[in-house]
């Protein structure tokens, strides 16, 4: 297979990031790209789409993910400071190195947007689980500060679940000389500020094999004006943890000191989730079989001592298929995802499309 065609693929994808389920022009580029070069059924969805590589009689169907959409750097400027565009690039790459090969099964490849924010994947997954539903279920993501091409394995949670979670809340102005004639939101939203490890140690029973984690994106009440105090506040939070269960315990607990809070108060408050992403988990045998494949073909792994503190919302696909979440090194010496300098090195384009055709043949 001529990888510079799939090199030159990746590089006009990065010239063209697009926001979180606006991945018009990159579906655009890639639906192109698999049908001037493989015979796969392009089956377009609305915002997302998904090539099939179908025999007859096949019994079984691997599935494989990747995702589209790009993120804003420092200067609010789109670039694919995550990678999405090589992770694009390597399915588009494994369509090709499976063009006219007899496997005995079904390969579907999987192109999803909206992974940055969550809302992609759960979304995909409903969609394509109502017309075809895989025996297995294969994703990746590439991992700076790793050595190149080497698979990470990680049975049980990979990447953990986390939220964004916002409080407002609604008290009373009054003039600043004389706050006890109105309600203040300060002193709730920083109880529940102060209250945070707390509420942690009281749920990982101070576990540190348990990674539970609230951090203050933001807390803001009133506006600079000296002579009022504030009637209104807002405190956001993104929740994390190795476990499900545990962010929803602490998301729990902090919304039960905001409902006694401004019952005390005599305040009104609600509360709103964003990205939302669920726990990404290998169950243990299926990450056992997909180590053994790669023992038996020599392809380099490394067991990651613990989960990645991002998330990722292919944990949505893992809930009701069996599957496994890899993660490819991205070379020692490569920049973090999501800062200003990254990139997508492409030297890991060939070694990432053998280790999924090396999976997909075998499983």
């Amino acid at each position: 297979m001529r990888y510079e065609k799939i090199q030159a693929l990746r590089q006009s994808l990065h010239r063209c990031p697009e926001r979180s389920d606006q991945e018009r022009e990159t579906i655009e580029k890639l639906q192109l790209f698999l049908q001037e070069d493989t015979t796969l059924e392009l089956h377009p969805k609305d915002g997302w789409f998904y090539a099939l590589h179908r025999e007859e009689d096949a019994a079984q169907t691997i599935a494989v993910r990747a995702d589209m959409d790009a993120i804003e750097n420092s200067h609010g400027q789109l670039f694919h400071g995550c990678g999405h565009d090589g992770h694009s690039a390597i399915l588009a790459g494994l369509g090709l190195a499976l063009e006219g090969k007899r496997l005995g099964k079904n390969v579907c490849l999987v192109f999803q947007p909206g992974e940055e924010t969550g809302t992609g994947g759960k979304r995909v997954c409903r969609e394509l689980f109502q017309e075809l539903r895989p025996d297995f279920m294969l994703g990746c993501h590439n991992i700076p500060g790793t050595p190149l091409g080497t698979v990470l394995l990680r049975e049980n949670t990979f990447a953990c679940a986390s939220m964004g979670l916002s409080l407002d809340v609604t008290g009373q102005q009054s003039h600043a000389a004389y706050p006890e004639q109105g309600k203040n939101p300060v002193f709730l939203l920083s109880s529940i500020v102060l209250a945070l490890p707390e509420l942690i140690d009281h749920i990982t029973h101070g576990d540190p094999e348990r990674l539970l984690m609230a951090t203050v994106v933001q807390m803001k009440v009133g506006e600079r004006n000296f002579g009022v105090s504030a009637g209104t506040g807002t405190l956001a939070l993104t929740l994390r943890a190795y476990r499900q269960e545990d962010m929803e315990a602490l998301e729990k607990a902090i919304l039960e000191m905001a409902q006694t809070g401004c019952e005390r108060e005599g305040m009104t408050w609600q509360s709103s989730r964003q990205d939302v992403f669920p726990d990404t988990v290998n169950r243990p045998e299926c990450c056992a079989r997909v180590a053994n494949i790669l023992r038996e073909h020599n392809l380099p792994t490394q067991v990651l001592s613990e989960p990645m503190r991002w998330s990722e919302d292919f944990g949505w696909y893992l809930q009701e298929v069996p599957g496994m979440y890899l993660g490819l090194g991205a070379g020692e010496e490569q920049c973090g995802l999501h800062t200003d300098g990254y990139e997508f090195p492409d030297a890991l384009l060939e070694p990432a499309i053998n280790v999924l055709e090396t999976l997909v043949r075998a499983l």
